[in-house]
């Protein structure tokens, strides 16, 4: 049990220092799109990592079952947050910014991403070092992308900590709750979990990380930042492994 804890506060100390760095260092927008188009391509492996592990543990109805719900919930909370930040009547301090939905989108793919550290360690199954630095990594390139949007656009340095304090403390416990959820329920439903963190994974890739990335584009920077992280993502969970 003491090293899910430890995995999991490995993984969600991405938030806080990607939002200190934000926060405290200078970087332009093409950075920025940078570490967005890079944390795409990282997520990228990641998806084919849980539907690999997703098909494992379960079958192909677990995973068309997981991963609608997880596009769904995504895409839900996608609508209603934009929706409201284009709504007039709402006040500049209640306007939810674009920086706000990296803090949801990492709050709905890493809890399950981290819940599937604990049950890596649970199974005894290998990989769980390199799947840290993956996680670990993404989730530090989306925060540096978000938080910044944040800070851009006028948030209070406070708040912006708050937000990734929060993602930090929902994320760190999911291992622990991973663990115990290989120990005591059927793997059917572990790989539902795992299923809704690739559906939740590609809706903020494509309509987030990847769409920012090339919005904030000045070249094909980009396009190398993706498969970068792409690759980095296969080698460490598929190769090294």
């Amino acid at each position: 049990m003491l090293e899910t804890i430890v995995s999991g506060l490995i993984i969600a100390s991405a938030f806080p220092i990607g939002a200190l760095i934000a926060i405290y260092v200078d970087y332009s927008h093409v950075k920025k799109a940078l570490f967005a188009a890079f944390g795409a391509g990282i997520f990228l492996a990641a998806i084919m990592l849980l539907i690999q592990e997703t098909l494992n543990l379960g079958n192909v109805f677990d995973l068309l079952i997981g991963f609608s719900l997880g596009a769904l919930a995504f895409g839900v909370a996608q609508h209603f947050l934009k929706h409201n930040s284009n709504n007039s009547a709402l006040s500049s301090t209640k306007k939810i910014s674009a920086g706000k939905l990296s803090v949801v989108g990492t709050i709905l793919d890493s809890v399950p991403e981290t819940l599937f550290i604990g049950v890596i360690i649970a199974l005894k199954e290998p990989g769980l070092f390199t799947a840290e630095i993956v996680l670990f990594l993404g989730n530090l390139a989306t925060t540096l992308e978000g938080a910044k949007i944040m800070q851009n656009q006028g948030i209070k340095k406070r708040a912006i900590m708050r937000d990734w304090l929060f993602d930090f403390a929902i994320v760190a416990i999911a291992a622990p709750i991973g663990y115990f959820l290989a120990k005591n329920v059927i793997q059917d439903f572990i790989a539902i979990v795992l299923g809704f963190a690739a559906g939740t994974l590609i809706v903020f890739i494509a309509g987030e990380l990847i769409s920012r990335a090339y919005r904030e584009s000045t070249g094909h920077a980009e396009d190398f930042a993706v498969s970068a992280g792409f690759i980095i993502g296969i080698v460490l969970l598929f190769v090294i492994p």
